[in-house]
């Protein structure tokens, strides 16, 4: 998200069009894109990488002729880095064709209000169940808390020390006697530990706490995968606004971009969502 609202804000600066590809193996198993979730509008935008002119430019040049090259670990690994990779976007090239692969650095903008004026959520099935929960939870009321565990929190002990500080941080912000508590993670046994204190806390999250692995659940790979990309793209997405959706959002990691994103998206989210 902070790769794409840093490709947005340079398109909108240069006045260029702009094409999304998200057919990597983050988010795509096979043929889901950003398209199926998304879409920009209000801003040039480029409906497919065959309506590139033959005799176009591209920076960096490694490009031209290998747009259907997918960024993974794996392909970083095969070529040299530096020819394939800009950092962040923060002046103009010569050429037809800018590449940015998100692999690299990027810069993060605290205000999003140009990036809540292009971009909306258009799938269905995520706008329905962001429908669901807010009608079982006031969510403009709730305090939103994210449990990361899987990839950050290795161990019994140390999710333990992690679930004990939020809850800590969370009495002293005033949470003691709060009802309306949303929660979402990839990490059953937090969620668990979490409800010890809060037991009437509503949980959002669904196939993400299904998987029975401890890596971060972008990570895993089909083989291993107990739903399809699909799906749990959706799931991951429906946890993200619902907490862009509450009034306050508390993370058992400061450094998540998970969270801070939620938080800047936080007063757009139901332009993004909606439309208005």
């Amino acid at each position: 998200m902070q790769s794409l609202k840093m490709a947005v804000k340079y398109a909108i600066d240069n006045n260029l069009q702009i094409y999304v590809d998200w057919r990597d193996p983050t988010w795509s198993h096979g043929s889901e894109d950003f398209y199926t979730y998304f879409k920009l509008v209000n801003m040039p935008v480029l409906n497919s990488l065959s309506d590139i002119p033959e005799d176009a430019t591209y920076y960096p040049a490694f490009w031209k002729g290998n747009l259907d090259k997918h960024v993974s670990f794996d392909f970083i690994n095969e070529c040299k880095y530096e020819n394939i990779n800009l950092g962040v976007l923060n002046k103009p090239y010569d050429a037809d064709v800018v590449v940015f692969s998100s692999c690299g650095y990027r810069l993060v903008y605290p205000d999003s209000s140009f990036f809540a004026n292009v971009f909306r959520v258009v799938d269905e099935r995520i706008l329905s169940k962001i429908r669901y929960h807010a009608s079982r939870k006031p969510l403009s009321q709730c305090w939103g808390i994210h449990i990361r565990g899987t990839d950050r929190a290795q161990g019994t002990n140390r999710r333990s020390i992690s679930i004990q500080a939020i809850v800590t941080h969370f009495t002293t912000m005033g949470g003691m006697n709060m009802q309306n508590i949303v929660a979402v993670s990839d990490d059953k046994e937090q969620i668990e530990m979490w409800k010890r204190y809060y037991p009437n806390t509503y949980v959002v999250s669904d196939i993400s706490l299904q998987q029975s692995t401890r890596e971060g659940n972008h990570n895993l790979s089909k083989d291993i995968v107990n739903s399809s990309k699909d799906e749990m793209n959706v799931d991951l997405l429906v946890d993200f606004f619902v907490l862009c959706s509450c009034e306050r959002l508390f993370s058992t990691f400061k450094d998540s971009r998970f969270a801070q994103e939620s938080i800047r998206l936080h007063p757009h989210v139901n332009k993004i969502l909606n439309g208005f």
